[in-house]
């Protein structure tokens, strides 16, 4: 395993600041945790002391690559990016277990993705997941119990298919806007993703869903770069025609936004991906900018956010999502304390370490429920399926909604009087 930057690595002095801003050191108190003990692992395989192997492997996917510790570090020591190329040359080294590679080949297939998302529906929609794990929970191994408590809420339909049959896509008098619909948008908040596309549209745009692939973001955190890499290729030839690339998965902003730096060295796609990640837009930020009609309809509600980590600090937007809910007439804003610590999803991180993920959601959760809301609202669907869990298993009836689907329902309630 090598570094590009060694000298990134060992700026670290040890001072302990990433402790008091790490969420999973903060729920154990465990050193190994947070990103100081890891770097001193990565300098101890830098030094020749010690093997990257397995168990170096395992400490660093302790980790829930929220990015608090490099946003607080005062020696500005890169440690989320050193952690995904410790990654990524352990999966070069040692290759990557059969389950994940099971799932990220999953991911890159669009059609298996549309082939399961049905019967999951269907399974759904009988209570098959609830039921067993009320009936069974206590008997499921911890990665099942996660899996089935973590499920997105499957559509029968995908966004995709239902935009293909929409009416309208939009006049188009404002452009045209390439709107990269993500493997959890589309299969799995397709409501949400339905919002976004009637506020493009509200907005004046015409809004074209391109046929794109996952935006790679789990392919990167389990360090199988090459796989990102090709995933982007095609990302950037389906979007790269488009004025304004627009997405509502904090994540996969981050992601498209990050191409320009995942292929900096390709000399055939360096450009086309700066130019792509230059165009790349999260929803609320797009909006904002293109000054949104403002809702008339009433929403008498109070309403708390919870910051994803891919929009907080992976791509600076704080401002923006809470403008919006508060131009909302009847929304009664709050802020909950800690909104922009992680919840403990981190995609797969809910199912793959769930004791971890269940004690900093759980911490989460009584954020939320210390503020009185109604609703919580975020911008991710992974923070959107993990707020929704933690808030059940704590009998809270606060409702989780993406903020494109509460402004939609502001128009409606408006349209509807």
């Amino acid at each position: 395993m090598e570094f590009s930057e060694l000298a990134a690595l060992f700026k670290c002095n040890k001072c302990g600041s990433c402790t008091s801003v790490c969420p999973l050191y903060q729920d154990t108190v465990y050193e190994g945790m947070a990103a100081r003990g890891k770097v001193a692992l990565l300098e101890a395989v830098a030094d020749g002391r010690l093997k990257a192997g397995e168990n170096v492997r395992a400490k660093l996917e302790d980790c829930l690559l929220c990015g608090a510790c490099a946003t607080n570090c005062p020696s500005f020591v890169p440690t989320t990016d050193l952690f995904l190329e410790a990654r990524a040359g352990l999966a070069k080294d040692l290759g990557l277990p059969v389950p994940i590679r099971m799932l990220l080949a999953a991911l890159q297939s669009p059609a298996l993705m549309s082939l399961g998302t049905p019967p999951l529906a269907l399974l759904q929609r009988a209570g098959i997941p609830r039921i067993m794990l009320e009936q069974l929970g206590a008997f499921l191994p911890d990665a099942v119990r996660a899996g089935l408590r973590s499920m997105p809420p499957a559509p029968l339909r995908s966004f995709r298919s239902r935009a293909e049959k929409s009416a309208s896509n939009g006049d188009g008098r404002r452009g045209t806007v390439g709107y990269f619909a993500g493997c959890f948008m589309n299969w799995g908040y397709a409501d949400a993703a339905m919002a976004t596309r009637t506020m493009l549209t509200r907005g004046g745009f015409r809004v074209e869903v391109p046929a794109v692939v996952c935006c790679g973001v789990p392919h990167r955190a389990y360090g199988d770069i090459e796989a990102a890499r090709d995933l982007a290729r095609k990302n950037i030839a389906a979007l790269e025609q488009y004025e304004h690339v627009v997405t509502d998965c904090a994540s996969c902003g981050a992601a498209l936004k990050e191409y320009k730096h995942l292929l900096k060295d390709d000399p055939d796609y360096q450009e086309r991906a700066e130019r792509l990640s230059g165009r790349a837009a999260d929803i609320s930020e797009f909006l904002v900018k293109h000054e949104f009609p403002k809702p008339q309809g009433h929403a008498p509600l109070r309403v708390t956010y919870h910051d994803p980590c891919h929009l907080v600090r992976g791509q600076g937007i704080k401002s923006q999502p809470r403008e919006i809910l508060k131009a909302i007439p009847g929304v009664e804003y709050v802020e909950m304390p800690g909104a922009d610590v992680c919840c403990g999803a981190a995609g797969s991180f809910c199912v793959t370490h769930p004791a971890l993920s269940e004690g900093v959601g759980s911490n989460k959760a009584d954020s939320i429920m210390a503020t009185k809301a109604d609703v919580v609202v975020s911008g991710c669907p992974s923070c959107l399926t993990q707020l929704k869990a933690m808030l059940a298993a704590k009998g809270s009836n606060v409702k989780v909604m993406h903020p494109m689907e509460l402004l939609a329902e502001s128009y409606k309630t408006r349209d509807e009087k």
